[in-house]
């Protein structure tokens, strides 16, 4: 009889789980937020073993240690498991039930329940121009060019820019950009860093709008039937590209650099040029109000001695991610860029061809040299009257 109860129990605990995340799917929930949640509360049915009614805080302080002795969770982890845990709880023992409301008040089992923080760890490394330069040497397609070029430019997530369609990518009066949904729905990047890798990569592909802008006729590196690269994919081109900058001593074994590294710096590097929490937040596609800006984008070590050493005047403060302007048509470019988009004059005497290169250099030097004399003379009143130039 006591078997037959518990199983009676389990049903009915697993009809309760059904109808909770029915609720949650209704209020517009996706799958992989669902399936948070689902995994969340089958650990925590595996577990329970009293009613709901008789359960007490020392019963989920006990669920706690185990998570984290049995099941070796850090505390980041046991906090994804426990929030699901509190929203059914909170469900099922505060009258959520009967009077059909999903909020409330927190039952005193959970309520009060404290984790452990994680101690300080080294952070995600900071992506600068000069190393993305040595990453993008690594990658060995266009494709991973592009779209490491495009995670870095905007600070997406790795899905949002595999589910990019090159119609998705478009061009307004403010410039080249693209649409993305994600978790708090659509929102819209602009492009700079970017262009001078994306725009030869569109031109291969077909003209076709619905065509997956990163995709793949391989079964096994594709994530659904239409042929849209997987994440796994992307996975593991970082991971060997990591690799290759490791053994190439441009990367410490110890640094902390996966794709979430770019979001992390891109968020950083707004912060840094004075962009307001709400601008932030709407790029980054957080929610209205969000303090995720504090968190991907506090100040490290560096920025800290960075700033004594200018506000004590041995340096000069140093733009990480500058522009280059091309010396011939005055276009701005991104950082990484080696010919002008507009142009495709070299950018940097370096990125000249081996033809005719000694001249390249010249010219290009002589043209820098004369727009920095007619913006001297340019910064004089007097001397633009003289010659009848036009003060900007």
């Amino acid at each position: 009889m006591q078997i037959s109860q518990n199983k009676i129990d389990k049903e009915s605990a697993q009809a309760l789980v059904r109808a909770f995340l029915s609720i949650k799917r209704a209020k517009g929930l996706k799958e992989t937020t669902l399936e948070h949640y689902r995994v969340g509360l089958d650990f925590f049915e595996d577990w329970r073993s009293k009613p709901y009614e008789e359960l007490n805080q020392l019963d989920l302080v006990e669920y706690v240690t185990m998570l984290r002795e049995e099941r070796k969770l850090n505390p980041t982890s046991i906090e994804f498991r426990i929030y699901p845990v509190k929203a059914y709880l909170r469900w099922v023992l505060s009258g959520g039930i009967e009077g059909g409301k999903i909020k409330g008040p927190l039952p005193d089992c959970i309520a009060y329940l404290e984790i452990q923080r994680r101690k300080k760890t080294k952070p995600d490394i900071l992506v600068t121009p000069e190393l993305m330069q040595q990453f993008l040497g690594e990658c060995k397609t266009l494709e991973q060019k592009v779209y490491f070029a495009l995670i870095w430019d905007t600070g997406a997530r790795r899905s949002e820019i595999l589910n990019l369609k090159i119609k998705n990518v478009l061009r307004d009066e403010s410039g080249l950009c693209v649409e993305m949904t994600g978790k708090t729905g659509w929102r819209k990047n602009y492009l700079h860093e970017s262009i001078s890798l994306l725009l030869p990569y569109i031109n291969t592909m077909s003209a076709n709008p619905e065509d997956w802008l990163f995709n793949t006729t391989y079964v096994s590196t594709r994530n659904s039937a239409d042929g849209k690269r997987s994440t796994a994919t992307v996975d593991g081109w970082m991971k060997r590209i990591r690799a290759r900058l490791v053994k190439r001593g441009i990367l410490d074994r110890s640094d902390k650099f996966r794709i979430h590294s770019f979001r992390h710096t891109k968020a950083r590097n707004l912060k840094k040029l004075k962009w307001s929490h709400d601008e932030i937040n709407v790029w980054m596609g957080w929610t209205k109000g969000s303090n995720m800006v504090t968190h991907y984008g506090q100040a490290r070590a560096e920025d800290v001695a960075n700033r004594f050493l200018v506000d004590t005047g041995r340096a000069k403060e140093k733009d990480d991610n500058a522009s280059l302007i091309c010396p011939v048509c005055e276009s701005v470019n991104g950082s990484i860029a080696k010919f002008c988009c507009d142009c495709g004059n070299a950018l940097k005497p370096e990125f000249a061809a081996t033809r005719e290169r000694e001249r390249s250099i010249e010219a290009q030097a002589e043209l820098h040299q004369a727009r920095q004399l007619i913006k001297t003379i340019k910064s004089s009143t007097f001397l633009s009257e003289q010659l009848g130039l036009a003060v900007n």
